[in-house]
């Protein structure tokens, strides 16, 4: 019978190419994933933007900020996704820029994720 002795510089080749595999998997999962978190951030952005949009054009029309955000969904066409995005809406006079903050609904609490509590 024929006997084949394997050395270690024959496993070698081997060994180096399944780690440079394993590793070339890690690098794209980890692009992808930034990818995915990077279009996510501009996503909630354009929401940011559109609804910043909408108030300032209402104060130029109309010369008051809206009272709340459905004002401007009525009137002025601004489109939210409300299963995905809460927005905060405060208003505090007419003639002042009210507060606007847009939080994406799937992202899971920081507080949730370390055990801690507000």
């Amino acid at each position: 019978m024929l006997e084949i002795k394997k050395s270690k510089s024959d496993i070698l080749p081997v060994v180096i190419t399944i780690v440079g595999f394993a590793l070339l998997i890690i690098f794209v999962i980890s692009m992808l994933t930034n990818a995915s978190a990077t279009s996510q951030k501009e996503a909630l952005q354009a929401v940011q933007d559109s609804v910043s949009r909408a108030v300032v054009s209402c104060y130029a029309y109309e010369g008051f900020y809206p009272d709340n955000v459905d004002y401007l969904v009525e009137w002025y066409n601004l489109s939210i996704d409300n299963d995905r995005y809460l927005v905060y809406y405060d208003k505090i006079a007419d003639n002042l820029m009210p507060t606007i903050v847009v939080l994406d609904r799937n992202v899971r609490n920081l507080y949730e994720d370390s055990g801690e509590g507000m």
